[in-house]
């Protein structure tokens, strides 16, 4: 049986862009508002400290959402949740949990990604993004020249997306977005996700249906 396609909508986490709300509080109102996966990307949290929050944020969101964990693989498969891996992250360990994604900043990064039986990827950064300072926007073109080299395996842009350029990045051929701050740092997290669904559901991937 074909899996179920993946939500096009991707949160991840940062608890220092919530305006001082309750991280979990913060997810459940954009997942309310469309998001439909959440990554917990909370990378300096110690292990104990990080499991009680994706528990926390399990919690509070719907069965049908995807909650996955960023780098700590002990703690994904812990708390049943998904693995997403940094781009030169090791394999190792990562076939133990339900959902595995990765990391590129590299169109050459693709044929890697492809040849791992990847849930998804997520490339960046495309636009300058405050959470990665200084670091230069890779631009569309990654997306471009990325997906071909991806085979079924859907891509997400991550870095500095908004909802104007949400049609930007899915013409170039992503399948989704993740975003953070424009997201988290919103007064209301859950009207702007329901502005972010609403810009996907209208964009247009060209080519077949990725996933």
């Amino acid at each position: 049986m074909k899996p179920e396609p993946l939500p096009r909508l991707m949160l991840v986490t940062d608890r220092r862009r919530t305006r001082a709300r309750d991280m979990a509080a913060a997810v459940a109102e954009a997942v309310a508002g469309g998001v439909g996966i959440v990554q917990v990307r909370e990378k300096d949290l110690p292990p104990e400290a990080l499991a009680s929050l994706v528990r926390r944020i399990v919690e509070r969101v719907p069965p049908e959402t995807r909650v996955i964990v960023n780098t700590h693989a002990s703690v994904a498969m812990e708390t049943g949740c998904g693995l997403h891996l940094p781009a030169d992250a090791p394999w190792s360990g990562a076939a133990h949990t339900v959902l595995i994604g990765r990391s590129m900043h590299h169109p050459d990064e693709a044929w890697v990604a492809a040849g791992e039986s990847l849930a998804y990827v997520i490339a960046g950064n495309i636009y300058t993004t405050e959470s990665k300072p200084g670091k230069p926007a890779a631009g569309v073109d990654l997306i471009s020249a990325s997906v071909p080299r991806l085979g079924p395996v859907p891509l997400y842009a991550i870095g500095g997306i908004t909802i104007p350029r949400v049609p930007d990045v899915v013409h170039a051929g992503a399948y989704g977005v993740a975003v953070c701050g424009a997201i988290l740092g919103a007064r209301d997290p859950r009207r702007v996700a329901q502005g972010f669904a609403l810009a996907l559901a209208v964009a247009k991937t060209p080519g077949r249906e990725r996933n």
